[in-house]
């Protein structure tokens, strides 16, 4: 195996200490403590490009990786199904931000307190947005789909606003990744060409590169090095661009396109993880080696959708269809089932990491969130600046 990714080293701002969320599995939310948590995010990602790939010692290393504890929880709230929210965001202060897709409104938990609030702002609905991330002041910025223009939700305000630039609509882009100068990078979906968002600017640019465009792609990953790695829906092929250089490539591998993947996950390993949709078997991509692999584990179509890295380096894959969940070891190239029972029927798109180490599912037909929770939730969690960082906190 590979090093292990030491995210638990990122430091993306200057802090006092580390902060560990430790605690009992006594009661559905044993996590209350906010302390260090505050509404500033991470304002400098300087230091990711070298740090990202040491040893990881306090989380993922120390694991057993039991299933023992697996459960699933059905936290507080009334969501308004009907393809609602596609992708979440992790707040600064520890809150979920779940990013509109038809719903007018956003959704916002609070998993200290198990309530669920309704954020000012209206949305235009109509397949507007889909996934977001969390920029370097701690706004959130909600990628395009439909919507010819993109938004912005300040936290600290409860204020909604429209940046400047203008997109193609038409489900251009599918999910967006934060560069590591801190401008957004948009994923081509249908669109032949990227869009990348500068919040110093509030300007909208056209960086090198053409997409296949015909629903190509669906969700980014941020590489170690700093590039983007798009991750293939229905291309056959995955693209990287390089913010450094401008420049787009073509890796090693080949896809199975018609939907195949949606969404990936950074491995502790630095590889990625590109998580099935229509795809009865998962995908990794060594950017290192350039080589595609096919782990072991069979999926059924339409199961699953995107994935969350664990603390203990396992990807949870959040059900879509599936009345449960499944979690791929990188460690072991194993499958597993978790215990646990989902709705189906389309019913989440998309995982937030809390605090806590407990995953958060966000609802797109589903009218109730579920939280997955087991031994990964029970021990030292990524820092808050991992947690809060583009490696992990992005659709």
């Amino acid at each position: 195996m590979a090093k292990i990714l030491g995210v638990q080293q990122i430091s993306f701002i200057n802090k006092n200490a580390e902060i560990n969320f430790r605690g009992s599995m006594g009661g559905v939310f044993p996590f209350n403590d906010i302390s260090g948590w505050s509404s500033s995010a991470p304002t400098s990602l300087s230091t990711a490009r070298l740090t990202v790939l040491n040893d990881l010692s306090s989380t993922a290393a120390n694991f057993n990786r039991s299933s023992a504890n697996d459960n699933v929880v059905t936290p507080a709230g009334t969501y308004p199904g009907t393809s609602s929210f596609t992708g979440g965001v992790l707040l600064p202060d520890g809150r979920v931000y779940c990013v509109p897709r038809d719903s007018t409104t956003a959704r916002i938990y609070n998993p200290f307190n198990d309530t669920l609030t309704t954020p000012a702002g209206t949305f235009p609905g109509s397949f507007a947005f889909t996934g977001g991330v969390l920029l370097r002041d701690g706004r959130v910025f909600c990628s395009p789909l439909s919507s010819t223009t993109a938004r912005i939700y300040n936290p600290v305000t409860d204020t909604l606003t429209t940046p400047g630039g203008t997109y193609p609509g038409s489900s251009a882009f599918a999910g967006a990744v934060l560069l590591l100068d801190g401008r957004v990078f948009c994923v081509p979906h249908s669109s032949t060409s990227a869009r990348i968002y500068d919040p110093v600017t509030d300007s909208v640019t056209t960086p090198t590169g053409t997409y296949p465009g015909s629903f190509a792609f669906q969700g980014g990953v941020l590489l170690p090095d700093g590039r983007v790695f798009c991750v293939p829906f229905d291309s056959t092929t995955a693209r990287i661009y390089d913010p450094a250089t401008d420049t787009l490539t073509t890796p090693a591998g080949t896809y199975a396109g018609g939907g195949a993947f949606q969404g990936g996950v950074l491995l502790s390993d630095g590889r990625v993880f590109c998580v099935p949709y229509v795809s009865t078997s998962a995908r990794i991509y060594d950017p290192i080696r350039d080589v595609l692999t096919t782990p072991t584990g069979a999926y059924t179509s339409f199961a699953v959708n995107t994935g969350v890295l664990l603390p203990d380096g396992r990807v949870f894959c959040v059900p879509r269809d599936s009345t449960t969940a499944r979690i791929y070891n990188p460690f072991n190239d194993t499958l597993t089932t978790p215990a646990g029972t989902y709705p189906g029927l389309d019913a989440y798109r998309g995982g937030v990491l809390l605090p806590d180490g407990r995953v958060f599912c966000v609802p797109y037909n589903a009218t109730s969130a579920r939280i997955a929770m087991g031994s990964f939730s029970r021990s030292v969690n990524f820092n808050r600046d991992t947690l809060l960082g583009p490696f992990l906190n992005k659709f």
